[in-house]
Formats: structure tokens, C-alpha cells, sequence
């Protein structure tokens, strides 16, 4: 685990949020999930999570949840195929990242994803499908 210390990562002590080893609720159906984790949020405190080896970083800012919760749980999965539509001309650079979580956030969440292209930043787009869609493929949109 690390956190964020003046523009960088650092191993240097702080809160970070809480991985559990346990397994995750819900079934992302036509997905080929490769690994998964669930990880706790504090209200009160800035919260960073680094998922070695999948190339996935969260940071929730102090205040990101409600003001009547004081925690709560994120489910993060990670998927390199499935039953997905991207829009046409792109291709998957990155692991598919599906996270769930049971409340909407006061304040943005920050996500810092590893990717593998030679495209110039530029060029570089993000999609997103939702895991609750009912139909398949996935259909991704920006």
C-alpha cells in the first residue's frame, strides 16, 4: 500500500484503504474475471489503495462518502475478455476495472490506471459500460 506524498507514490505510513481478501459479491456474467478484491473506505480520512500487479490506483479524498456514513466497501474486479463492444477504432490498452459500490460519492474518486500502447496521450480515451446492464455484450461508451 502507498500513498500519494507531494506528486508521488510513497511507502511511508498513512491510512490506506483496507484490502480483504474475500471474495466478491455479485457475478459479472460473459466476463472472464482474472482477479478481484474489496477494499474499505474511511469518511474521515484520505484513503489510498494500490493493487499490485493489475495496475489499478484509488484515492478517495476525506469527505468523499456521505455525511451519515462512516465507511464503506468498494468491490473492484479486473477482466481482460468478456462479452464487450467498444466503439469503433479503439482497442483495449488496460484490464477492464468493474467497481461497485453501495452509495453515490460526495466528492470524485480518483483513479490511476495503468496502461500498455505507444498512442500520444492525446489519443488516449476512457469508456465505461455499467455491470448492472442486463443484456449482453457490454456495451462500452465515452
Amino acid at each position: 500500500m502507498y500513498r500519494k506524498k507531494g506528486g508521488v507514490w510513497s511507502s511511508e505510513p498513512t491510512h490506506v484503504a483496507t484490502q480483504q481478501a474475500t471474495a466478491v459479491t455479485g457475478y459479472l456474467r460473459g466476463v472472464d474475471v482474472i482477479a478481484q478484491t474489496s477494499i474499505t473506505i474511511k469518511a474521515d480520512e484520505d484513503n489510498y489503495f494500490v493493487w499490485k500487479g493489475y495496475g489499478f490506483r484509488l484515492h478517495a479524498p476525506k469527505g468523499a462518502l456521505p455525511p451519515d456514513l462512516p465507511q464503506c466497501t468498494l468491490h473492484i474486479q479486473a477482466s481482460l475478455s468478456g462479452q464487450f463492444h467498444f466503439p469503433e477504432g479503439s482497442a483495449l490498452t488496460s484490464a477492464v476495472y468493474w467497481i461497485s459500490a453501495p452509495v453515490a460519492f460526495s466528492k470524485p474518486l480518483k483513479f490511476y490506471i495503468q496502461h500498455s500502447c505507444d498512442a500520444s496521450p492525446h489519443n488516449l480515451k476512457f469508456v465505461e459500460a455499467q455491470c448492472t446492464q442486463k443484456e449482453l455484450p457490454y456495451r462500452f461508451e465515452p
